[in-house]
């Protein structure tokens, strides 16, 4: 068995911390592991992690203050909640589950019960304001990479109609402040939905806002959070609360999508590929299904784990970009010769149209 040594890296502004394996151990005696922005398997073999839990492990696997805080028991859920409604606007009123999952649901019964109204929507940027539907108990917004003004619309038009507005922050939320969209906007949701990246990838959810509609939550859609999650989430909110997080996650974020940018139009990639989003959590975008392909396995084989967005932590820094964005150098002139398949393919006596249907 290997045991892990922690080592701290003075020249990270973010404390992270470094997994050292001894370079001697053999191979299959390492068990498969995470820390920091690294990933190791079974055989040793280390990938630099772009996925990050989906995006919940906001600090890094295994931060060392947070593996404390679960050795050390659960705090008190009251400490937790007034942690949580230290860093949102308004000092909400807030409620934890068991699961991501159940905090979406329960929010809308909540609003439900609350405006005495069946009907629920979420709200699209393609379909533009929802004025006018008078009869919706809830708007569901994800604010993530919407402008101030779009929100702040979307805020008047749920007054207006008497709708209760919903921020679903389980992607925007602490990564792109450590107050959540809606500390950086200005515009308050009246109930706002986190997922585990308050507890740096532990199963959790949290409701929080208006105290009148959390108190319209149902206990019956509520299962209790587990305990090590409720340490988890103390000790990474109290870490939010003081260091620059979200500011080191937008600049790695933005210099990403500056750099791609730049060399997917030097690479005449721009119609196969193209980032997109918001600097915080910069998605990939294919001009055809099997380009996603080609991207997922290149990637992977230059030991980048990575299936989605690029899903960036207070963990990464300036190394692993270079590494990352090395890959796209390779990768972008492959997708431009693979953009389109050969018109047609012969297999015996048999010739047919490789091109999907739709394809220009």
């Amino acid at each position: 068995m290997v045991i892990p040594t922690f080592t701290t890296s003075a020249g990270n502004p973010m404390g992270r911390a470094a997994f050292i394996v001894p370079p001697s151990a053999p191979k299959g005696c390492v068990k498969p592991r995470a820390f920091g922005c690294r990933l190791w398997d079974a055989d040793g073999g280390e990938r630099i992690d772009f996925d990050m839990a989906g995006g919940a492990a906001i600090l890094g696997h295994g931060h060392p203050g947070v593996e404390a805080a679960i050795d050390a028991g659960p705090p008190a859920e009251a400490d937790v909640r007034a942690a949580l409604a230290d860093l949102l606007p308004g000092a909400p009123g807030i409620c934890f589950t068991a699961e991501e999952s159940q905090a979406l649901p329960a929010a809308i019964d909540a609003a439900r019960r609350a405006t005495g109204r069946r009907r629920a929507a979420v709200w699209e940027a393609s379909v533009g304001p929802f004025g006018g539907a008078g009869d919706l108990a809830a708007v569901v917004v994800d604010p993530l990479g919407m402008r101030p003004a779009e929100l702040k619309r979307i805020r008047e038009d749920a007054d207006a109609t008497g709708a209760v507005l919903i921020f679903d922050e389980g992607a925007s939320g602490f990564r792109v402040h450590e107050g959540g969209v809606q500390a950086l906007s200005g515009v308050t949701p009246d109930l706002a939905v986190f997922g585990a990246q308050i507890a740096n990838g532990r199963p959790i959810g949290a409701i929080a806002g208006r105290s009148d509609l959390i108190a319209a939550l149902s206990e019956d859609d509520l299962a209790p959070p587990r305990p090590e999650a409720l340490a988890a989430a103390a000790a990474t909110l109290t870490h939010l609360a003081v260091a620059p997080v979200a500011q080191h996650i937008g600049v790695l974020g933005a210099e990403l999508m500056a750099e791609v940018t730049r060399l997917a139009e030097a690479a005449g990639a721009t119609r196969c590929f193209r980032m997109s989003g918001d600097p915080s959590l910069p998605a990939p975008l294919f001009g055809a299904p099997w380009l996603e392909g080609l991207w997922l396995r290149e990637m992977a084989a230059r030991g980048l784990s990575i299936i989605g967005p690029h899903a960036i932590s207070a963990a990464h820094d300036e190394a692993e970009l270079a590494r990352l964005i090395a890959a796209y150098v390779r990768i972008l002139p492959l997708m431009v010769d693979q953009a389109r398949p050969p018109e047609r393919i012969r297999r015996g006596a048999f010739a047919f149209d490789a091109r999907p249907e739709g394809l220009a």
